[in-house]
């Protein structure tokens, strides 16, 4: 009884989960899909752990653990691909990875076509194809998690502050996964020839307790689920009376001032904080300032019509990255843009640094992969 009770929480947490996430976070349209998924088959294997007593599950119990151990591993190597490649939409080519987890499962949903003595040399076939291909995929998340999400860094303190939180997430997750998975290996090869927990007596209430954990921390900071762009995202579009950009600036007047001439301006100019922001924010959007070399915060403050002093008290006080990180932000964004409208076709690389405003290609370069964590070269691969 009291395992059934913690196999249910955990699914009605995993079902409140992806719930939320698909409706309360539905306007974010970088949701990462095969994390979702992942989450769902997850949910159902508890949720008819949990049933095991009422026929109708009893009966669909082996093929959901079945469906969740042949799916698990590929949907999380996809997850990792996507998020650092902040890619949104699902390509039919992604389908391949699956080919093998079905031909598994076809096989254990249609084993009654079989004879028995056929039916155990494919059950030993599917086991060590499944272990071969979860070993393979196991392999591949560690080889993109330690290249190019764990020892990711930026020079752009924003950027950088979501790398660390995202490196921890999926560190947690990999760690957690892993021990499930040598679980798994070690059942298989010691006593049990059978599918990742498929006997309900092996401890699965453990898992159950982990999962109800994944599933708190998910919901804490549903950042994890949608990569890195999160930042860029917000770059794209300018919204009249309103702060576009609402990851870079910080809207508490509550600051701890360093010295008196702050102090006195801040009592100058308080009540136009947001009003400067917004003015930033479209002149960043709907103008070619940010992409003149010698562009300086002076020039800004004066097209702002505003001190210099003023200026600099927003990005002091009220901006997570400087005035430098937020040039060479809007200098990349555009940057994206002209390669996503073919700007490539017809000129270089060196040109593009410079038609965004950087003095030569190596600078554009250094910035290029420290905000989007790819080189310039890579993100237009990526992009084909």
């Amino acid at each position: 009884m009291l395992f059934t009770l913690i196999y249910l929480t955990t699914a009605i947490f995993g079902y409140i989960t992806i719930y939320l996430i698909g409706f309360k976070f539905k306007s974010n349209q970088h949701a990462n899909v095969y994390l979702i998924i992942f989450f769902f088959l997850s949910s159902t294997r508890f949720f008819f752990s949990g049933m095991v007593n009422v026929p109708f599950f009893a009966n669909k119990l082996y093929f959901i653990n079945v469906l969740f151990t042949v799916t698990s591993w590929p949907c999380l190597y996809l997850y990792f691909t996507h998020l650092i490649h902040n890619k949104t939409e699902i390509k039919a080519k992604e389908g391949l990875h699956f080919i093998i987890p079905l031909l598994i499962l076809s096989l254990a949903v249609f084993k009654f076509l079989w004879s028995e003595s056929t039916v155990s040399k494919l059950k030993v076939i599917s086991l060590v194809i499944n272990l071969t291909m979860n070993s393979i995929y196991y392999l591949a998340s560690f080889k993109i998690l330690t290249k190019s999400i764990w020892n990711r860094n930026s020079e752009i303190t924003l950027i950088n502050k979501q790398n660390k939180a995202i490196t921890k997430w999926t560190t947690f997750l990999f760690v957690v996964l892993s021990l499930i998975f040598l679980i798994y290996l070690i059942r298989f090869f010691v006593s049990e020839k059978t599918f990742w927990n498929l006997d309900q007596s092996s401890y699965l209430w453990v898992g159950a307790l982990i999962w109800i954990f994944i599933y708190l921390k998910t919901l804490s900071d549903p950042q994890f689920l949608y990569g890195y762009d999160v930042l860029q995202s917000k770059i794209k579009e300018y919204k009249k009376n309103s702060i576009a950009f609402d990851n870079v600036w910080k809207m508490d007047y509550n600051v701890n001032l360093v010295n008196v001439q702050d102090t006195v301006l801040k009592e100058k100019i308080q009540c136009n904080i947001e009003n400067y922001i917004i003015e930033i924010e479209h002149l960043a959007l709907h103008s070619n300032l940010f992409f003149k070399e010698t562009f300086s915060a002076e020039d800004l403050a004066n097209k702002l019509g505003i001190p210099k002093s003023h200026l600099l008290y927003v990005f002091k006080y009220h901006s997570n990255v400087s005035f430098s990180d937020f040039k060479k932000i809007i200098r990349i964004q555009k940057a994206i843009g002209f390669m996503e409208e073919d700007y490539l076709k017809s000129n270089t690389m060196e040109s593009l640094a410079t038609d965004v405003g950087f003095s030569s290609y190596s600078p554009f370069f250094k910035s290029f992969k420290s905000i989007t964590g790819l080189s310039p070269q890579e993100y237009c691969t990526k992009m084909d």
